[in-house]
């Protein structure tokens, strides 16, 4: 007998964006269970679909919409309520748009929030992975002005974080050794202190207390060298948004997946975003989308 397949329930993001036309595309063609949730006018011809009708009227040319956000936001309740009810077993998100929620009256926030209220995790990790010899590389901060980074950091915070993603990379990709890289936040890492604080009064005591509960934790790292020596560790832990983000989607653009960490859930979604101005063009590019489908299915499996 074949393996048995994940039940995997994908939402078209938002309708004027590219997801719609991405999540056809990849459903058509995944081995997996592959359930759309997501206006069925635009979903035609899929062989599994939960209809979440789009209420409002339709933009006349694509870009941010309440409408857009109104329908986003609806289909992935849908999602969330059938993965909590047990009648799926991972989520997959096509990109949604920020100003859409704000304008649907949500606020400006995106999936990773979203699921943490839904599910009652107060600080999910978002994450991305790309390859199975890679590191996992999940993100302290995320969509704050990178003023705000330094006040907003804490070694409360940073040991929290990284010990979501210790133990992610033990339950969920089975890292035996889950190693684990913290970087710095100034440039070669504060330098001693003659180039910042914070790595000092944050980073190198969270690491000390990480590596008395027996982890295996090297850091603080300089940020312009530790992706140089990935191949040292199963995880790193990035402090600021592009710090984390601009490596990966150098190395790996069109493979790379943001998998959120810390829920009860798996869930995974593509590197980009909704690409309004590619929407309806047939040009948008499906690959981060179906590599979002297979590392859902190999981590709920």
């Amino acid at each position: 007998m074949g393996k048995k397949k994940i039940r995997i329930a994908l939402t078209a993001g938002d309708p004027f964006g590219v997801g719609p036309e991405l999540s056809l595309a990849v459903a058509r063609d995944a081995e997996e269970e592959v359930t759309l949730y997501g206006d069925p006018v635009q979903l035609q011809g899929a062989a599994r679909l939960v209809a979440v009708p789009i209420e409002g009227e339709r933009p006349e040319t694509p870009g941010p919409s309440a409408t857009g956000g109104r329908a986003a936001l609806a289909a992935l309740r849908r999602a969330m309520e059938d993965l909590r009810a047990g009648r799926q077993d991972a989520l997959v998100t096509a990109p949604i748009s920020k100003e859409s929620c704000a304008l649907a009256g949500a606020g400006a926030a995106g999936h990773t929030p979203l699921l943490g209220r839904f599910f009652g995790v107060a600080e999910p990790l978002m994450a991305f992975v790309w390859d199975e010899d890679e590191p996992v590389v999940a993100l302290l901060t995320v969509h704050i002005p990178l003023r705000a980074v330094a006040a907003s950091l804490t070694s409360a915070k940073v040991e929290r974080a990284a010990l979501v993603l210790h133990a992610a990379l033990r339950e969920r990709f089975r890292r035996k050794q889950a190693r684990l890289g913290i970087l710095g936040l100034n440039p070669h890492a504060g330098e001693g202190g003659r180039l910042g604080s914070e790595e000092a009064d944050h980073v190198a005591p969270a690491i000390e207390r990480l590596r008395a509960r027996g982890l295996e934790v090297s850091g603080p790292l300089p940020g312009d060298t530790a992706f140089a020596v990935r191949e040292r560790f199963d995880g790193l832990l990035a402090l600021y948004h592009d710090q984390g983000l601009a490596p990966v989607k150098a190395l790996a653009f069109r493979r790379a997946v943001n998998v959120t960490l810390g829920l009860p859930i798996v869930r995974t979604s593509p590197a980009h975003g909704t690409a309004f101005d590619l929407a309806g063009s047939g040009r948008a590019d499906p690959s981060s989308l179906r590599a979002a489908v297979l590392w859902a299915a190999r981590l709920a499996r």
